[in-house]
């Protein structure tokens, strides 16, 4: 029996053994000397210390006064390994396959004097994005690529949470850090509710936008709460038409008429129309 015994627990070892040598996963080490960069963005925190992590960052520029111009983020670099007390250069790039954006015309950005300074293990690379009529169409992206340089590889994964409960197929690229941004104005339902083509003309994004600014509205007022109705009433209609109706005269009189979206003079409906006969007589 003891035999017996002795047999079938060599065997078990041997299958034991077998078996782990098939699961044997390639697990990427560093050493303490090794030097990484990786973009980390921090997206959650909780009470218990445990934080979230991402790599992108997204902006409307929707319902914002036309005197904002511009917005600018920041992408944060952090650093593996030991740090230095001198500044490192850090390569960056333009993802072109993955942007939409054009420099220059969309965002300006300083790419050759990324540095993580002496002393430190992060830097932050901010980006400065232009509002601009192409942000009224579609969100645009601008996808930025760290590049492996003399002075550091580039880590490309990473978990996404330093919680011990969370996925490890939850990680995030390292590499890449993406922006989103946009001004894509939708016509709110509250718009046919009130007729507002009877006073205001057909709706553009660029209407809707003089409307609110000239007559003082936010975009809730549009809405309708718990069946409510809108702030804007219909009963008001009239009145906002032939305030809105007075100052597009007054530009136009003035010789500063107020275009739409295609480049035609801004129009209301029939009964408030705007008169711009001496432009068309030129």
């Amino acid at each position: 029996m003891k035999l017996q015994h002795l047999a079938y627990s060599i065997f078990a070892l041997a299958v034991a053994a077998a078996a782990t040598s098939c699961q044997t996963e390639e697990i990427e080490l560093f050493t303490t000397d090794d030097s990484m960069v990786y973009f980390q963005k921090t997206t959650m925190f909780t009470s218990s210390g445990n934080e979230g992590y991402g790599n992108s960052t997204s902006f409307s520029f929707v319902g914002y006064n036309e005197k904002m111009t511009s917005v600018t983020f920041a992408g944060e670099i952090r650093t593996m390994g030991k740090v230095r007390d001198y500044d490192r250069a850090v390569k960056v790039v333009v993802d072109e396959e993955k942007t939409t954006m054009v420099v220059g015309v969309d965002y300006e950005v300083d790419l050759d004097t990324v540095r993580i300074p002496a002393g430190k293990n992060l830097t932050k690379l901010n980006v400065k994005f232009l509002r601009n009529l192409r942000l009224r169409d579609e969100a645009l992206t601008l996808v930025l690529r760290l590049q492996p340089n003399e002075n550091f590889g580039v880590l490309e994964k990473y978990k996404s949470s330093n919680s011990y409960n969370a996925s490890e197929n939850d990680t995030i690229n390292g590499a890449i850090f993406s922006f989103k941004i946009d001004e894509v104005y939708s016509c709110p339902s509250s718009w046919y509710t009130l007729n507002a083509n009877n006073y205001f003309g057909k709706w553009t994004a660029t209407k809707y936008i003089y409307i609110n600014q000239t007559l003082g509205f936010e975009l809730d007022d549009w809405t309708w709460i718990n069946g409510a109705g809108s702030k804007i009433t219909s009963g008001r209609m009239p009145y906002y038409a032939i305030k809105l109706q007075k100052i597009l005269q007054a530009a136009a009189d003035e010789g500063n008429p107020v275009y739409d979206e295609d480049g035609s003079f801004m129009q209301l409906g029939d009964a408030y129309r705007v008169d711009y006969s001496k432009y068309q007589q030129q």
